[in-house]
Order: C-alpha cells, then sequence, then structure tokens
C-alpha cells in the first residue's frame, strides 16, 4: 500500500507574488506613489477635464 502525493503549486505562486527582485519592487513602489497622489489631488482631474470639455 502506496501513498501518492498531488504537487500543490500554490505555495509557489505565493511565493512569486511575495517575493520581487529589486527592480520590480521599485516599479511597484513607482504604482503605489502615483496611485496615492491621484487620490490625493483629485482637484488635478477635474481641472484636465474642464481643460478638455468644451461644454
Amino acid at each position: 500500500m502506496g501513498l501518492k502525493f498531488q504537487r500543490d503549486d500554490s505555495l509557489d505562486r505565493k511565493f512569486e507574488e511575495f517575493a520581487m527582485l529589486p527592480e520590480q519592487k521599485a516599479d511597484k513602489n513607482k504604482e503605489k506613489e502615483a496611485a496615492l497622489k491621484r487620490f490625493l489631488e483629485p482637484e488635478s482631474k477635474t481641472e484636465e477635464t474642464k481643460k478638455t470639455d468644451p461644454s
């Protein structure tokens, strides 16, 4: 009587999501900073739409 094990890649996928190279980390930080800036300064977006919107 033998036991058979299936390989589960869930831990591998979680590690790939968690572990980052320094270049990837810098890119991700830039994306977060840009999203934070858009969140904190919504009026700049409305000014841009007013400039492009003729009405």
